[in-house]
């Protein structure tokens, strides 16, 4: 049974390797650049290439000259406090790496940090005669705005088809939503099996299983579909064996409420796991709120998957919306998947979530929940050190009685 998660981890990890700039250029097809993952099912029933400058930005940060390339961004003059996935993004930009796309597609979604990646794509010289198209994203969520952001994803199709000289085949379109519901099905499977005490597989593969379904260049395909039902069914048979992650002796399960970041799951959470058995059992983009796109007729749609980027999409949902949203996730989440803490990593570059820390405290504080709020650089581990975090969260679970 290890061997399928040892392999289930070495063919992520290859399919991780498309979110950086070295495969998105070496991509021989027509491409759409965006900043973020907004329209995925739409280029691939296209048959074209889709990336995400942020994604590709945060996967920059990960490389082996990833702190390299987030000082030369630094001296671009960015402002200091812009998180470092979107600096290694503009950077991209302006130093002239990234290969030219046939078309970009923007949101103001969901934070300063992006609408700033957003104008940079949109204004880049080099780059004005590529065909642009943007799309206004509501700050609400209801269906008369998940209707509304639906609609301009229609219009981003016909937009698509002028540029291309060609009009998307619905059928496949319609194939693709399917493949799409397969993988998010599965996904959502894997996050109910994560509930089992001890966690049954390591709670990573939730964030990776999002990655390469929605986020390589080439996604929503049936190879990645393969890998999540496999996922699911080895995960399956350890909750039915009453086993945990293979060597971890689990103890204490943590709400980590952000992205995971580049550096914290290999640097961090694999130690925590293996010195003190606790285990990060979500983060924002492990935790799956996916419906299923509706297939009944074409607004229908188009208004599911609005409402799958504008309410459901990770850090779209923790940064585009209100207060009470965000703090009715911690607690359910905490209910749901027994956990015994939270823990915000408080990067340094969002602003947006890191305002609400007040409102978190006086939350985990009302209902009992031991919370700790690090200060972290989750792209630059220069800003707090992983020994450093490490310490700090062992001192946490110490005088908190959890280990």
């Amino acid at each position: 049974m290890m061997n399928i998660f040892q392999n289930l981890m070495s063919q992520s990890q290859k399919g991780l390797y498309g979110l950086t700039v070295d495969a998105i250029n070496a991509y021989a097809g027509q491409s759409i650049l965006s900043d973020v993952d907004c329209m995925v099912e739409i280029p691939a029933a296209f048959g074209i290439g889709f990336s995400a400058l942020a994604v590709t930005g945060a996967a920059g940060t990960g490389m082996p000259n990833g702190l390299e390339l987030i000082d030369k961004a630094t001296e671009l003059g960015i402002e200091s406090r812009l998180c470092n996935a979107i600096k290694v993004g503009i950077y991209y930009v302006e130093a002239g790496m990234m290969k030219k796309p046939d078309m970009i597609i923007t949101t103001n979604a969901c934070c300063d940090a992006m609408d700033t990646l957003s104008n940079i794509m949109n204004n880049y010289k080099p780059w004005a005669d590529v065909p642009k198209f943007v799309l206004d994203s509501p700050h609400r969520y209801d269906e008369g705005n998940y209707a509304y952001f639906g609609r301009q994803l229609r219009q981003a199709v016909t937009f698509i088809e002028d540029v291309l000289g060609r009009k998307m085949d619905w059928d496949y379109f319609r194939e693709i939503c399917i493949e799409s519901n397969k993988q998010t099905q599965l996904i959502l499977e894997f996050q109910e099996l994560k509930k089992a005490v001890p966690v049954p597989a390591h709670p990573d593969f939730a964030r990776q299983g999002t990655e390469v379904s929605r986020w390589i260049n080439q996604r929503v395909k049936p190879e990645v579909t393969r890998w999540l039902e496999e996922l699911v069914s080895a995960t399956e048979e350890r909750v039915k064996e009453g086993k945990g992650i293979e060597g971890v002796d689990e103890k204490v399960r943590f709400l980590w409420w952000d992205l995971a970041g580049s550096w914290p799951p290999v640097t961090l959470m694999e130690r925590l796991q293996k010195e003190l058995g606790a285990v990060a059992v979500i983060d924002y983009v492990s935790y799956g709120t996916w419906t299923m796109v509706d297939l009944s007729n074409e607004d229908a749609l188009f208004t599911s998957l609005a409402k799958r980027f504008l309410l459901e999409g990770p850090m779209t949902r923790q940064c585009l919306h209100n207060t009470d949203l965000y703090l009715d996730d911690i607690l359910r989440i905490v209910k749901d998947f027994k956990c015994d803490c939270v823990i915000m990593p408080a990067h340094v570059g969002h602003r947006d979530t890191n305002s609400r820390l007040k409102a978190v405290r006086e939350l985990c504080r009302e209902k009992g929940i031991p919370c700790l709020f690090l200060g972290i650089d989750i792209w630059d581990k220069r800003y707090m050190t992983p020994d450093t975090a490490f310490e700090r969260i062992e001192t946490f679970l110490q005088t908190t009685g959890l280990i």
